[in-house]
């Protein structure tokens, strides 16, 4: 009878197994006899690996399939399970092939949905029935991976949603495992520089008043203490400037305190704070109490600023980011994590907006920091309850304004930081009910109407972004009605008189140099929401119809982005005309240009037959020469006027081509990228892009067909839901037939931008087309948003050839198919 352990050789058999001694012995089912020598364990008979072979290497639990699903995940299932990723040369992977087919299957995958988007089109043309192949059945029969790997939690998600999960911003990650991450709203620099570290412009050895030990501890986190806290305060109490220099930089902090912070009252600074140091200086002494301590690096923080926007000085003064350093010092010897005050969070507010002023190297390293800091900054406000109304606890009414003062501050930084990245705020409005400090600033015009004063206006514009980044920016994508709404109320939101732009018309009292500031921002921070707002859209757009871009269903949203794009270029240069000293030293007017060079770029590139092309060149020119004429006193301009002119150098070749450009290029991959498509970098995997395929040249999709039929049935937004200034945009454009008609020749005196209509009282005229560096848009012209509400106009009755509905319920359609958006057309820069 065969012993019982022969029944586990049913499988393969061991390597021990095969001996000939062993096999004897298991059949005869006698003991070997034993020897002296020692000999290698035997393995137990019928052991097999029962993990795939990849799974092993990288000691991962493999659910014993094949494949298995973590193959499956890490796109290497045709190996499992014997295959391994690996060279033969230690433990470098092989990621080259898997890299290009991931590649292949993109391409494929759009290459799919423009054929699935035509079939529709021409389904709809024929019959009101759905095709058999869009139906969600056929879909699932030809993604395999779409059966029994929903979960179980809910049901599968449909194409739309699948698809749109494709346009979620950015994640680098470094050799190390570091990752970073920038989402939708994400400045356009921070994309671009997004693959690479680069290293600072200027260095921070050379501090003349500070040590080595000085600059480290500072740079060190809150938490971690000073050695010794008294001899520190004294160090930094003998490194105060001369009382007139301290003054002087005071003034300096109150007068760019009117549009680029918010500053400290001047009774508070003056009286409370620079004259309290000053005369308690011989004083202090170890029981220096809190406030003094963090009341002194409030005032380094305000010396800190006044040396940043000192014009007598050059930018990024050393000073500066010594009296940065002395203001961390300061904070460390009562570190506001135990105990936390007023004047300690202002100085930690001050030190964000300093981060973001300094920040001179292209990688953004001091602009990350901030965003960190304004995290830390928020937990604290929240610790003591600054988001909570004072008068909850009797406090007198000069406290409760002071801790409301500091909150709006905070929320304010929160909001437009965490909007710059792409990420979520950090203050959720439906636990705040701190009311808004006393405006100081309110003034009342000439029928008796009350207006807000510039910090109370950018508050409360804050708080309409923090609803437009909640409602159009979260996990869940909204409807089309949505983002239209929004943006009607973006353009509804008033703007007081004064702080409007007025184009070059005469003002009866010549405007301050923080007027016309405040007037730049208050445009920038409504056009860099609408850009943000519809520019997934806008490349929607592009994507599928860029031959006839305005009758698009996104056609609202092209026009949008496009009218945006031109605000923000327009605003700049007219503000630098008289202000380019204050703004060459803020990074704010630059990036937001970047992003508006961008959409210009794309629409000579992706739709070079659009009646926006022409203007768009034009635009791209002047943007492009406007960073040159800068660069030379502003870092920032200078730090991206090399990618403004690879922009510019891209639209005037593809402009110059009779045919459209090749999809294939690499650079088309890496504007994918900064345009909004969800994309990796890892910089372990970073190598030469393939080349493209030799005959790879685009053909026009068949969505792009110019038939007014087809056209009509991709545009049926309701008319009343869009803006009246969006409308009257669009018609322009669309009832001219070639865009050079509607530039005419200078006119005499101020172009009348007191209403939208872009004609005006001047009746347009058919002239021959002139050369480019002739055509002046002169009658591009500031809606009424930035001039006279009173004189809003009433848009026409709309043209039914153009954008009658035909049944389909665009507005509440479920969310687009986005897979060519912002970051992922902005791989086509090719960085």
């Amino acid at each position: 009878m065969p012993p019982k352990n022969s029944d586990n050789h049913s499988g393969a058999s061991t390597s021990a197994d095969k001996s000939p001694s062993s096999t004897n012995g298991h059949a005869n089912g006698e003991t070997q006899p034993q020897s002296s020598a020692p000999q290698k364990q035997r393995k137990r008979p019928g052991r097999v690996p029962v993990s795939c072979a990849e799974c092993r290497r990288l000691k991962l639990r493999c659910d014993r399939k094949v494949p298995c699903e973590t193959c499956v995940k890490r796109g290497c299932s045709a190996i499992c399970p014997e295959g391994s990723l690996t060279t033969g040369k230690g433990s470098r992977l092989a990621f080259a092939d898997a890299e290009e087919l991931h590649k292949k299957i993109d391409r494929l995958r759009k290459r799919n949905t423009s054929l699935e988007d035509a079939l529709r089109v021409l389904q709809s043309a024929v019959s009101d029935d759905q095709h058999p192949l869009l139906m969600d059945d056929a879909m699932d029969d030809r993604d395999p991976s779409r059966h029994k790997s929903a979960p179980l939690t809910g049901p599968p998600l449909s194409r739309e949603d699948e698809e749109f999960l494709d346009a979620f911003g950015t994640l680098t990650l470094g050799l190390r495992g570091e990752s970073r991450f920038f989402g939708q709203t994400s400045r356009s620099e921070y994309l671009v520089y997004a693959p690479e570290y680069v290293p600072p412009c200027m260095s921070e050895s050379n501090l003349p008043h500070l040590t080595v030990d000085m600059v480290d501890a500072a740079r060190e986190s809150f938490e971690i203490p000073i050695n010794d806290e008294f001899e520190m305060k004294k160090k930094l109490l003998t490194l105060l400037p001369p009382l007139s220099q301290a003054c002087r930089l005071c003034e300096i902090f109150l007068e760019h305190g009117e549009y680029l912070w918010t500053p400290i009252p001047r009774n508070q600074l003056f009286d409370e704070i620079l004259g309290v140091i000053y005369r308690t200086t011989p004083l202090f002494t170890e029981e220096t109490n809190l406030v003094s301590t963090h009341a002194l690096s409030l005032l380094f923080m305000v010396f800190a600023l006044a040396s940043s926007l000192d014009m007598e000085k050059l930018p990024y003064a050393v000073e500066a980011r010594e009296y940065y350093f002395m203001a961390r010092l300061a904070l460390k010897c009562a570190p506001p994590t135990h105990d936390c005050t007023l004047w300690a969070l202002q100085s930690l507010i001050y030190m964000n907006v300093f981060l973001e002023l300094g920040d001179w190297s292209p990688a953004h390293p001091a602009a990350h920091s901030a965003w960190i800091l304004a995290g830390f900054t928020v937990k604290l406000g929240y610790s003591i309850g600054l988001h909570v109304n004072s008068s909850k606890w009797q406090l007198d009414a000069e406290a409760s304004e002071r801790r409301s003062h500091v909150f709006w501050q905070l929320f304010f930084q929160d909001t437009w930081i965490s909007f710059g990245f792409g990420r979520p705020p950090i203050i959720s409005l439906s636990y705040v009910d701190c009311d808004m400090p006393k405006d100081t600033e309110e003034s009342i015009d000439n029928e008796g109407h009350k207006h807000w004063g510039y910090h109370t206006w950018s508050w409360q514009y804050s708080k309409l972004l923090h609803n437009v980044m909640n409602q159009a920016f979260a996990a869940k994508t909204p409807h089309y009605s949505t983002v239209l709404d929004l943006d009607r109320q973006v353009r509804d939101f008033p703007i007081p008189w004064r702080m409007r732009i007025k184009c070059g018309y005469p003002e009866d009292i010549p405007p301050t140099n923080a007027i016309r500031v405040q007037r730049w921002f208050c445009m920038a921070c409504k056009e860099s929401t609408l850009l943000n707002l519809h520019r997934a859209y806008f490349a929607q757009a592009l994507k599928e119809q860029p031959s006839d871009l305005l009758r698009h269903r996104y056609g609202p949203s092209v026009m949008a982005t496009y009218r945006s794009a031109w605000r923000i270029i327009e605003g700049l240069k007219e503000a630098c005309k008289t202000v380019a000293p204050i703004l060459a030293r803020t990074r704010l007017p630059w990036s937001q240009c970047l992003s508006a060079a961008i959409v210009m770029c794309l629409l000579v590139t992706r739709a070079p037959t659009s009646s926006l092309s022409t203007a768009s060149l034009f635009e791209l020119d002047r943007v492009t020469e406007l960073f040159e004429e800068m660069g030379a006193s502003s870092q920032p301009a200078k730090n991206n006027l090399g990618v403004l002119q690879k922009l510019r150098r891209q639209a005037h070749e593809a402009a110059d081509k009779s045919e459209c450009q090749d999809k294939s290029h690499p650079g088309f991959t890496e504007l994918d990228r900064i345009g909004g498509k969800t994309h990796l970098i890892s910089k372990a995997s970073t190598g030469d892009v393939p080349s493209p395929a030799a005959s790879s040249k685009c053909t026009p999709s068949v969505t792009s067909l110019d038939t007014p039929s087809v056209a009509v049935s991709m545009s049926p937004v309701p008319m009343d839901s869009i803006h009246p200034t969006i409308m009257h945009d669009m018609r322009t454009f669309e009832g001219v037939g070639d865009f050079q008609s509607v530039f005419t020749p200078p006119l005499t005196g101020p172009i009348d931008l007191s209403t939208p209509h872009v004609f005006g009282d001047h009746e347009m005229q058919q002239q021959s087309p002139q050369p480019m560096q002739t055509v002046q848009p002169q009658l591009e012209t500031f809606p009424d948003m930035y001039l006279s509400n009173e004189q809003f106009f009433n848009p026409p009755p709309p043209a039914p050839s153009s954008f009658d509905g035909t049944g389909t319920d665009v507005l509440n359609m479920p969310p687009p198919v986005l897979d060519a958006t912002w970051q992922s057309f902005i791989e086509q820069l090719g960085f």
